[in-house]
């Protein structure tokens, strides 16, 4: 299947732009700070030296803050951390107090705000087979 030459380059500007992003300490996080918005976002590990997890969601603050930081819903980078889930890595944690710890303490959060649906799903499957996280699954990596 042909890309589009526009499309591409879009989808390879933002993905170099969210790269560079700075990414934020966990700890730092203020929910009502966080934005109310669709986007895409990942965890690397502090040393930036791998990603983690990529998603994307209609609403960031939802989806980031209280499922996958405070376990308020279905999350599947908690099911890969507690060992739920078939992943390419295991990691030491068994409880739910372990693993809000381990997530501050071992990683980072890059977000970028998308309205856009579309063009959100495209950059998370584009990074999902740029970056290969360990415990995502993207469409495209299957």
């Amino acid at each position: 299947m042909l890309i589009d030459p526009q499309w591409k380059l879009q989808l390879e500007q933002l993905a170099d732009m969210f790269i560079k992003l700075k990414p934020v300490e966990i700890r730092t996080l203020e929910r009502y700070a966080f934005p109310k918005k669709g986007g895409v976002y990942a965890f690397t590990t502090i040393d930036q030296d791998e990603c983690v997890y990529v998603g994307k969601s209609g609403d960031l603050r939802d989806r980031v803050f209280d499922v996958h930081l405070n376990g308020k819903g279905k999350s599947s980078l908690r099911d890969a951390l507690l060992g739920l889930k078939k992943t390419r890595k295991h990691t030491p944690v068994t409880t739910m107090d372990e693993l809000n710890e381990y997530i501050a303490d071992n990683y980072l959060l890059r977000f970028y705000v998308i309205e856009e649906i579309t063009l959100r799903g495209c950059l998370e499957d584009y990074l999902n087979s740029l970056l290969k996280p360990i415990y995502s699954v993207s469409l495209s990596m299957k």
